[in-house]
């Protein structure tokens, strides 16, 4: 079956859900204060989705690969399945949430990367993301929570290009 991206659905949330857990874990948990890992159960994962104000997408085949999200200018989330690394999988996501900016009219769009996060920042060099500072920002937690858990973080930024004027058409 061909790689599909579309609209999260409600059928999608669960998957959605545990790719995220597991992704995040994957990546994040060995550059992250200890402290924070009571936030990043599946229950919390629910809460943080539910909250949201992101537009997510997702890459399917027969079963859920991926997934990306935005809001503004700003490439929010971009997670893969383990299974689908090494795949065109993230790369088809980052095209697919550029499109979208650039069809919006955005013309630099940010990203923010947990510094150490050598995968994603590799990931993102080769695509033409531009590492553009270094800065600290608190993670998210809960909305109850009143700690805070700051980390060095990357911002990068890709120059789109402008929406054809007649439509998109070549």
């Amino acid at each position: 079956m061909a790689l599909e991206i579309r609209r999260i659905e409600e059928r999608d949330r669960s998957d959605l859900l545990r790719l995220w857990h597991l992704g995040w874990h994957d990546a994040h948990a060995g550059i992250v204060p200890t402290d924070i890992l009571k936030f990043r159960t599946p229950e919390h994962f629910a809460i943080w989705l539910s909250r949201s104000t992101e537009r997510f997408y997702v890459a399917c085949d027969t079963s859920l690969l991926g997934f990306v999200s935005m809001k503004d200018t700003e490439l929010v989330k971009l997670y893969v399945a383990g299974k689908a690394r090494g795949t065109d999988v993230a790369r088809s996501l980052l095209r697919h949430a550029e499109k979208i900016l650039g069809d919006q009219g955005v013309t630099v769009a940010h990203l923010f990367c947990t510094a150490g996060n050598l995968r994603a920042q590799r990931f993102y060099a080769r695509e033409g993301w531009r590492l553009v500072e270094t800065f600290e920002d608190n993670l998210w937690v809960p909305p109850d929570v009143a700690l805070q858990y700051p980390v060095p973080t990357h911002r990068y930024e890709k120059s789109l290009p402008e929406k054809a004027r007649d439509g998109g058409k070549d």
